[in-house]
């Protein structure tokens, strides 16, 4: 059996002829606005065209990341996707096209990649990664929920020189946007981290910052929601939608019509096409992440990590261990790739020292969602009244989950917003 299957209560399979809010996908974005959904008192049905809980966060690094405020749109990244699109290395990776919604999308990315979006867009993560990892912490508490949730910090270690000078700027800008830094040498390191081996010379470590396994996250907030009855609808293809009076009336899906007051679009990097059912152009691309999930080693690292100059993230899960790292742009599958999870290994093992032979559990590939600023898409939709955008989270769906369920809820039940939502409009892409 996969390691990431459904671990909670089975979803349902058939699907209610109507629903006060219909909210399309089941990854971790979805099942947290479900969870506010129906915390406001809401009749939520869930519908996925896959199986429920298994979105891109199921097997992504476990992070819950306040300390990742600096958007991927950012001064320097510009140079380094070009070098990724001729190289096909680094941490980055292109895949060339001539699809017209690709160049679009690669334009308004450079458009992007200065100093002043880059400040504008770290206010606005930093207002929501706060607020999210907090509701996190407050949902597992409050629900009990067994995800071996861990507040321990996050270690950003190095070994190349350049990359922690580098780093050190990072840390100073994260600093700058009240982010809590410890800065260390290489024997501090090693002593907070004895699985590091030689060749880390420094780092420091973002003390907001946690780690859980997010399968069991995921799998938590659906057993919670299957017994406060929000109905989940798995293996379901959304074919069109049925509009009138400037809404949408109902949903036209492979299981039959379902008939929704409200509609919530959380669908990932697989947006566009859903948004193009109802006439409109999202801008996301599809940027393919990979991990691998390991059997915990004797001699392992307890902290979680993220290893800079590799481009690698670790995190200990109790008895597991998971590896994960790259982001491919353009790339609309969801197949793993043996020599990137191969390459991934063998960054961590170039600082990390793990078991000569580790027992694979799981390898893993899935989307993350990409938009040409680095920032979700949260907010009514520009041409439909009932259609609430929960889209477009990148690396950080796991991290601002739980504040985008908040939000999503806001607005569906017309209350005010805990944050100020121009930022993550739908409306800031004409």
């Amino acid at each position: 059996m996969s390691y990431l299957s459904f671990e909670g209560s089975p979803p349902v399979t058939s699907l209610p002829r109507r629903a006060d809010v219909a909210v399309i996908g089941g990854g971790v974005v979805g099942l947290c606005a479900a969870y506010e959904l129906a915390a406001h008192g809401r009749q939520v049905v869930v519908i996925d065209r896959g199986p429920i809980a298994r979105g891109s966060a199921a097997g992504n690094a476990g992070l819950i990341t306040p300390s990742h405020l600096i958007p991927i749109a950012a001064p320097g990244v510009l140079s380094g996707v070009v070098r990724g699109m001729i190289r096909r290395t680094g941490p980055v990776t292109v895949r060339p096209s001539i699809d017209p919604a690709y160049l679009r999308w690669m334009v308004r990315f450079a458009r992007n990649c200065t100093s002043r979006a880059a400040h504008a867009g770290a206010v606005a993560l930093r207002a929501l990664g706060f607020l999210s990892a907090d509701l996190a912490a407050e949902w597992i508490g409050r629900e009990g929920i067994d995800c071996g949730y861990r507040k321990l910090g996050l270690l950003y270690v190095y070994g190349d020189p350049a990359a922690l000078a580098a780093a050190r700027h990072e840390a100073d800008t994260m600093e700058s946007h009240g982010v809590t830094i410890e800065r260390y040498g290489a024997a501090e390191l090693r002593e907070l981290e004895p699985a590091l081996d030689e060749g880390v010379i420094g780092g420091f470590r973002s003390v907001d910052d946690a780690g859980l396994d997010p399968a069991r996250f995921m799998s938590g907030i659906v057993s919670v929601l299957s017994g406060r009855g929000v109905a989940f609808v798995p293996h379901t293809g959304l074919l069109d939608f049925r509009t009138s009076g400037g809404g949408v009336d109902r949903l036209v899906t492979s299981r039959g019509d379902l008939v929704a007051d409200e509609v919530v679009i959380a669908t990932g990097a697989w947006t566009p096409g859903v948004a193009a059912l109802l006439g409109e152009s999202v801008p996301i691309q599809a940027g393919k992440g990979y991990s691998m999930t390991v059997a915990a080693p004797r001699h392992g690292p307890r902290n979680n990590l993220l290893i800079g100059d590799r481009w690698v993230a670790v995190n200990p899960m109790g008895d597991l261990l998971r590896m994960s790292g790259w982001l491919e742009l353009g790339r609309l599958d969801t197949r793993p790739s043996l020599r990137r999870l191969a390459q991934i290994e063998a960054n961590v093992r170039s600082r990390v020292r793990l078991d000569p032979e580790l027992t694979v559990l799981e390898r893993w590939a899935g989307l993350r969602p990409v938009t040409p600023d680095g920032l979700p898409i949260i907010g009514r939709s520009p041409g439909w009244r009932n259609v609430t955008y929960a889209v477009g989270h990148g690396k950080l769906g796991l991290s601002l989950g739980p504040v985008t369920g908040r939000l999503v809820a806001q607005i569906v039940c017309d209350r005010p917003t805990d944050l100020e939502l121009d930022p993550v409009s739908p409306r800031r892409f004409p």
